[in-house]
């Protein structure tokens, strides 16, 4: 009986899924048609889709949605912009190291992927095709760098990965901090090596003291919002939740009263936009929980966690093909609902085989970023053709270097746990 529920359970999803039916409504109805072929009352359904969100940690997902929209409307992510570009634009390949390292600001204010890719990729991308970047090039780097959002904390990613495997998120967001530093980084050396290739110059201006000094002023009010958010958590003033709320108030007086761009009606669809893609993801998550729960409920979890780990009994093989996992169901579905459709079942294997939960966490949380890159779902490659008007096909073509930049400095941080448990076991032991 176990097997022909695991084959109708992942049958079912699958099935609907490849058909193109929404991943919330093919989870929904795999779990359905899994509760009453278990002869379990279908009440359980919605009972179990209410318990899935019924969670303080949950709602800090549409209130960082919020912030990073907030941001991008009222002016924060273009001054974010400007002090970037101001700082690194004279070097050979400025604009794109300073694309890159815009990303990262911006990252380390929304904890979004797409929305990253779209504050940036909406002022960004014009600039580098003005100064003769290729415009795959362009799109690329803004596709790949658009990742580092739900690395550089805060991040929606881990906080929903947090709430289903019990992993710190304050660790997490700590050592995504440092994490992700180091893969703006290297996403800065590739795109310097190409820009020397191909010849992409500087700012004929030079370096400009001033322009960077007024620049600084003038993104200050921005700059100090990871200060607030993340001084906050680690120093234990408030949660993840209560910081997502401190992000959208602060956001609020920044918009309205410091940069004065923020208005009204602005307002009203930023926040119409924001309450569309928070029920997005809470729809999943609440439709994904009794499908873990059924799955676990008939003992199938059990079966798949001894299966594993009798197959893959060394620490590295489980985390290498756990990510090759995470990655390739990356290619067809959104990141929140492969932490909720897997992680349950995975991470208790990760735990007896003895890895770092935060290690652990972090890696997961990198495939996803990168699942996200990866057709045919590619939110953050569907969102760059919006910003930028290029095919599909075009901006694989300029993601490519990037893309690879990112999967092997990954490989690199599942063998070297030290780098992402540094600043956690530093601070928090």
């Amino acid at each position: 009986m176990e097997m022909e529920l695991l084959l109708i359970l992942f049958g079912l999803f699958f099935g609907l899924a490849f058909l193109g039916v929404p991943i919330a409504l093919s989870l929904g109805t795999a779990a359905m048609v899994g509760i009453f072929y278990s002869e379990v009352p279908l009440m359980s359904l919605p009972q179990r889709m209410f318990f899935g969100v019924d969670s303080f940690a949950f709602m800090a997902i549409p209130f960082f949605l919020l912030a990073g929209r907030l941001m991008e409307t009222g002016g924060i992510s273009r001054r974010l912009v400007d002090f970037a570009s101001a700082l690194l634009c004279f070097m050979k390949g400025g604009i794109a190291i300073a694309t890159t390292v815009a990303c990262g600001f911006f990252a380390a204010l929304s904890g979004s992927s797409p929305g990253t890719v779209a504050a940036i990729g909406t002022v960004m991308y014009p600039e580098m095709k003005r100064k003769g970047y290729d415009d795959e090039f362009a799109a690329g780097l803004i596709t790949v760098a658009g990742g580092l959002g739900p690395i550089i904390p805060p991040s929606i990613l881990m906080v929903t990965l947090g709430v289903t495997t019990g992993i710190s998120i304050r660790a997490m967001f700590m050592s995504g901090l440092f994490v992700g530093t180091l893969l703006m980084i290297a996403l800065c050396i590739m795109a310097y090596v190409i820009c020397v290739k191909r010849g992409y110059g500087g700012s004929d201006a030079g370096f400009r003291l001033k322009e960077v000094g007024r620049t600084f002023v003038s993104a200050l009010p921005a700059l100090g919002m990871p200060l607030i958010i993340l001084g906050g958590i680690y120093g234990g003033i408030f949660t993840p939740t209560e910081a997502a709320a401190v992000a959208v108030v602060y956001s609020l007086l920044v918009g309205f009263f410091i940069y004065r761009e923020l208005k009204i009606k602005t307002l009203i669809g930023t926040l119409e936009n924001s309450a569309i893609m928070a029920a997005v993801i809470l729809f999943i998550i609440s439709t994904s929980t009794p499908f873990s729960w059924i799955f676990a409920r008939q003992g199938l979890a059990t079966m798949l966690v001894g299966g594993m780990t009798t197959i893959f009994s060394s620490p590295v093989l489980f985390l290498i093909a756990t990510y090759i996992v995470v990655l390739i169901f990356g290619t067809f579905m959104e990141g929140n609902a492969i932490i909720l459709l897997l992680m349950p079942f995975i991470f208790p294997v990760s735990r007896t085989l003895g890895i770092d939960p935060t290690h652990f966490g972090v890696i997961i949380t990198i495939a996803l970023v990168i699942g996200c890159c990866s057709p045919p779902v590619a939110v953050n490659i569907f969102t760059a053709v919006g910003v930028t008007g290029l095919p599909v096909q075009r901006i694989i073509r300029g993601m490519l270097p990037f893309f690879i930049t990112m999967v092997l400095a990954t490989f690199i941080l599942l063998l070297l746990p030290q780098v992402t448990t540094f600043l956690p076991n530093l601070f928090f032991n």
